[in-house]
C-alpha cells in the first residue's frame, strides 16, 4: 500500500477536482437516503455525529487539510452509514445476504460490517493528522489512531444505550439492534478496534517493504 498524503493537501478546494466530486457525490447520496427512513428518531441519532464530523472537516479544511485518499476513506464510510441510518442497520439487505452466504448465526451483520469499516477507514485519516500536524514520535502515530477508534466506539455505544433506556421496553432491542445478542456493544467495539489495527499494521508493513526496496 503506497499512499501519497501530500500532493492534494496543498491544492485549493475549487482546483481539487476529485474532492469536489466526492462532496457532490456524498451530498446527493446522503440526501437520497435522508428521505423516508425506517425510524426517524434513530436516523437523527445516527446523523448527529455525521453532522459533527462533516462540520469539523469543513471548518478545519484550510488549516488541517488531508489527502484525497483520506477524504475518500471518510466518504466511503459515511455512505455505508447513510444506508444503515435510513434502513435501520438490522434491515439492510446486504447484511442478510452476507449472513446467509457465510452461515452466521446473527440474522443481519450489516452493523458489524460498518463497525469494522469504521476502524479500517477512519484510522488512516487520524494517522495522517497525527503524522502531518503533530510532533509525536512515529510509533504514537500508529498507536493513537487505534486508541481513538476504541474510545469513540465506546462513547457511541454509551450514548446509544442511554438513549434506548428512555424508550419503552419493546423498542429497546430494535433501536439498539441487538438481534438477541447481549454482547452486541462489546463485539461492535472489538470489530472497530480490529479494523483500526488492520489498517495500522498494513501501513507499518507497507513502510517496511518500501524501505527494503530503496
Amino acid at each position: 500500500m503506497q499512499v501519497n498524503v501530500k500532493n492534494s493537501a496543498f491544492v485549493d478546494f475549487k482546483n481539487n477536482t476529485f474532492l469536489v466530486f466526492l462532496c457532490i457525490f456524498y451530498a446527493l447520496f446522503w440526501t437520497y437516503y435522508a428521505f423516508n427512513p425506517v425510524w426517524r428518531p434513530q436516523w437523527w441519532l445516527d446523523n448527529y455525529l455525521v453532522f459533527a464530523v462533516v462540520g469539523v472537516l469543513i471548518l478545519s479544511y484550510n488549516k488541517y487539510r488531508l489527502s484525497n485518499f483520506s477524504y475518500a476513506c471518510l466518504t466511503i464510510f459515511l455512505c455505508f452509514h447513510a444506508v444503515g441510518a435510513n434502513m435501520s442497520y438490522s434491515n439492510v439487505p446486504l447484511g442478510y445476504w452476507v449472513s446467509q452466504q457465510f452461515h452466521f448465526s446473527r440474522p443481519n451483520v450489516f452493523d458489524r460490517i460498518v463497525h469494522f469499516l469504521f476502524g479500517v477507514l477512519f484510522a488512516y485519516p487520524i494517522h495522517e493528522v497525527l503524522r502531518r500536524y503533530t510532533s509525536l514520535s512515529r510509533i504514537w502515530c500508529y498507536i493513537l489512531p487505534v486508541e481513538f477508534i476504541i474510545s469513540y466506539s465506546a462513547i457511541y455505544e454509551i450514548i446509544e444505550a442511554a438513549t434506548a433506556w428512555t424508550l419503552p421496553p419493546e423498542e429497546y432491542d430494535p433501536f439498539i439492534g441487538l438481534q438477541g445478542d447481549i454482547w452486541d456493544g462489546y463485539r461492535d467495539m472489538a470489530l472497530a478496534a480490529m479494523g483500526a489495527l488492520f489498517t495500522m499494521i498494513s501501513l507499518a508493513i507497507a513502510k517496511q517493504v518500501r524501505k527494503r526496496k530503496m
